[in-house]
């Protein structure tokens, strides 16, 4: 009594897909009919019916059957129903992001979460797909195929959710990591990826994933999905697979392509941290409604601190690289007012509500699990090996936990990830955890550094004056997108949303702040113009104190078993880091 479904793109020049669920006769009965609200990666309610064009029920006999809605996203069949039901539905698939379809004349991309309802009582019963492509297409899927042609297997319900789908004359490259198939295929307008070259970074950054776990890959197949627009980015990750997405102009742009390579990392970690190491709370979650765990931090900040890592270990970062975008998100995490009132637990379990759910005052109630949360990981690795100058740190952590609680119906705890951290500490670190994660405390990097022969330099240089915004720059001007809490402009009553006008009477374009605000002091009072919506406003600032930059330099002083272990750290030696 398999679950079945068909899909039907005949109609995607006007972003239509057309979805019929094949309900089994013997659960038929007063069947309830569920659309997921949201996709397991990405932790906030999308409410995907608003996509729902219609959707009808009928019988064998071709006859209507009522199909009574139960809830926002969910429908129910008439407790009188009799033999297989199909319910058909018809969508509209015009939003590109990795989270949600799209479909057009060049590409089809179905999120199952987005496109195939569910039946209440079946989920554990095998899942069958039947998407023939358009002529002139290929259909890749993280599903493995059907018996029969143009189909697709999924396990269960939830192996269904966690399986993607891409249609399209695409250009796409095979490639091998540890004896297993990968593919990557492009969907983007353009780009002019060279394939190859990708295939060469995704294959040494997968051999740098299976050495961290020592172990092999625990798939048979993987398949990057890869989306590309004018802007936009990001990535969610699937049991066998992932969906990419970057500007198509990414390959022309060496940040970018680092970014890229980064983005390859983090989801391709995924197959262990969420995917097959998975917080307890997610192992069998509720697609009805939002699904809350405090370890975010770790299933999204520990994967985005080693989406870093393993591009250096891979040889596709440089050193200087790595080092610079540590420190970067160090002084993030600093410059985040909003680290102070939030934690990292009540930031993972409040994520349904807060972090995918911006806005110009984010910056100052939240922190980000991602970055704060890869802070966390950053000082626990290197705490580890002072700890242990001849172990492998949080890598050894990461290990541990996956032999205790990868594939296991409970999944981890909170409690487990410190027991964990204390196994391979030799000590308990408890006050760690309260401090660090429970509690607000940012962890003090500069304390640990040492551990692998490094030290931090401070200085202010040229540095403007502060003004305490975050800024937006086109060709409006200057817009202030945050005003940070308790710095200057905050103190004098300007506001996320501002657009910046003139200070002490002079125009301010597009590249001029932070010029305009050297010609300033600490100390001095500045007249700051914004516009407000219909309002123009100018309030008084008192500039502060100029921000220091950071370096991350190596200590000359480092004695070898330091720079032994920055070299187990990193795979490259400590030679090659930075000088003061």
């Amino acid at each position: 009594m398999t679950v079945r479904y068909a899909v039907d793109l005949r109609d995607r020049l006007h972003h239509l897909v057309r979805v019929t669920l094949t309900v089994p006769a013997d659960v038929a009965a007063g069947a309830r009919i569920v659309l997921p609200v949201w996709t397991p990666g990405s932790y906030v309610v999308r409410n995907y019916v608003h996509h729902v064009q219609w959707i009808r029920a009928r019988d064998e006999a071709g006859a209507v059957v009522d199909l009574v809605p139960d809830g926002h996203t969910a429908w129910r069949l008439p407790e009188l129903a009799t033999g297989e039901v199909e319910v058909e539905l018809e969508l509209y698939a015009n939003e590109l992001t990795v989270r949600t379809n799209h479909v057009d004349d060049h590409h089809a991309l179905l999120i199952p979460a987005a496109t195939f309802p569910f039946v209440e009582g079946a989920e554990d019963r095998p899942h069958l797909v039947h998407l023939p492509a358009t002529e002139g297409h290929r259909v890749w899927s993280l599903l493995p195929p059907g018996d029969a042609p143009d189909t697709y297997r999924a396990d269960h319900r939830d192996h269904l959710v966690d399986s993607a789908f891409e249609v399209g004359a695409l250009p796409a490259v095979d490639f091998e990591v540890a004896g297993v198939p990968h593919t990557f295929v492009w969907a983007g307008h353009g780009g002019h990826p060279d394939l190859d070259a990708i295939a060469a970074d995704a294959t040494a950054i997968g051999r740098a994933a299976v050495a961290l776990f020592e172990g092999e890959l625990p798939i048979e197949r993987y398949v990057y999905l890869c989306t590309g627009w004018h802007e936009g980015g990001g990535g969610l990750e699937h049991r066998d697979g992932s969906v990419l997405q970057m500007p198509i102009r990414t390959f022309q742009e060496p940040d970018l392509l680092a970014r890229f390579q980064s983005l390859m990392a983090h989801e391709y970690l995924h197959l262990w941290n969420v995917k097959r190491l998975v917080p307890a709370a997610l192992v069998r979650p509720d697609y009805e409604r939002p699904t809350h765990t405090e370890s975010l931090w770790v299933a999204e900040g520990w994967t985005a601190y080693y989406d870093e890592l393993l591009p250096l270990r891979a040889g596709v970062w440089t050193l200087s690289r790595f080092l610079d975008n540590l420190r970067d998100t160090w002084q993030r995490v600093l410059d985040t007012p909003g680290v102070a009132l939030q934690s990292l637990r009540r930031a993972s379990h409040e994520a349904w509500v807060k972090h995918y759910v911006r806005d110009e005052n984010t910056v100052n109630a939240n922190t980000d699990y991602y970055g704060h949360g890869a802070l966390v990981a950053w000082y626990l690795d290197l705490l580890l090996r002072g700890l242990r100058p001849d172990g492998d740190g949080l890598d050894e952590v990461f290990r541990l936990l996956w032999r205790r609680h990868a594939n296991t119906a409970e999944g981890y705890t909170e409690a487990d990830v410190e027991q964990a951290v204390a196994d391979i500490a030799g000590t308990d670190l408890g006050k760690l955890f309260e401090d660090h994660v429970a509690g607000t405390s940012v962890p003090p990097i500069d304390e640990v550094l040492g551990a692998v022969g490094l030290q931090v330099v401070l200085a202010t240089g040229e540095a403007a004056p502060d003004l305490g915004v975050q800024v937006a720059e086109d060709e409006r001007g200057v817009t202030f997108t945050a005003v940070l809490r308790g710095r200057p402009a905050w103190e004098a009553g300007l506001t996320g949303g501002d657009q910046l006008v003139a200070i002490d009477r002079t125009r301010v374009g597009r590249g001029e702040l932070a010029g305009r605000l050297r010609a300033h002091a600490a100390g001095d009072e500045v007249a700051v113009t914004v516009l407000r919506g219909p309002r123009l406003l100018t309030r008084t600032v008192t500039l502060g104190t100029p921000r220091p930059s950071r370096r991350l330099v190596r200590d000359e002083a480092a004695a070898d078993a330091q720079r032994a272990a920055f070299r187990r750290w990193t795979g490259v030696a400590w030679e090659s880091a930075p000088t003061a």
